[in-house]
């Protein structure tokens, strides 16, 4: 083969696969900006379908049964996806549960004092809500308390008190939940 035949044809085959790459780099691009696009779409949506839900209760049930709803499906969520059924594995040892959360919710962010626990979380943890920009109706943030009372419940064995301090969703820096264990 000539060297001019060869070198064409090589830097032909070049130039192709910088094209090529360029074309991959430029659909993964624009499959990123689609998929950012939907997600935004989506996240939207959510935030408008729960703010109308709870609008929706609020016209609908007193106060304490929109509360009690709420809580009673932050019950079910933490029952449903396993979480009660993997508290139950620590026996009742709050200790040692504490110290399993340590690495999800940050040192600090979790401690105990006698029968009081304190929970704080950097950020909405709400699987459904957590990171959909904006801010829903506070009401919402019962959901937390039904979960942490199914979780402090499994683990205990009894009903457990919890507290709302603050949530990200009603406007706080940090979600800020009590639980008594009585």
């Amino acid at each position: 083969m000539k060297r001019k035949i060869f070198l064409t044809g090589t830097i032909g085959m070049a130039a192709a696969g910088t094209m090529i790459g360029e074309n991959k780099a430029m659909a993964q691009e624009q499959d990123a900006a689609a998929c950012e696009k939907k997600l935004a779409g989506k996240n939207k949506f959510i935030l408008g379908w729960v703010t109308a839900w709870l609008a929706n209760m609020k016209k609908e049930l007193s106060a304490a049964e929109m509360i009690g709803l709420i809580e009673e499906n932050g019950r079910s969520c933490a029952a449903n996806h396993g979480l009660t059924a993997w508290v139950k594995s620590f026996n009742g040892d709050i200790d040692k549960f504490i110290a399993a959360m340590r690495p999800h919710l940050g040192e600090n962010n979790i401690r105990r004092d006698g029968s009081k626990v304190t929970l704080i979380y950097d950020k909405c943890l709400c699987t459904l809500v957590g990171d959909v920009p904006g801010t829903l109706p506070g009401e919402y943030c019962h959901c937390t308390v039904g979960w942490t009372q199914a979780v402090f419940g499994a683990l205990t064995g009894k009903a457990v008190k919890v507290d709302l301090k603050g949530t990200i969703q009603r406007g706080d820096p940090k979600c800020q939940v009590e639980v008594e264990l009585g």
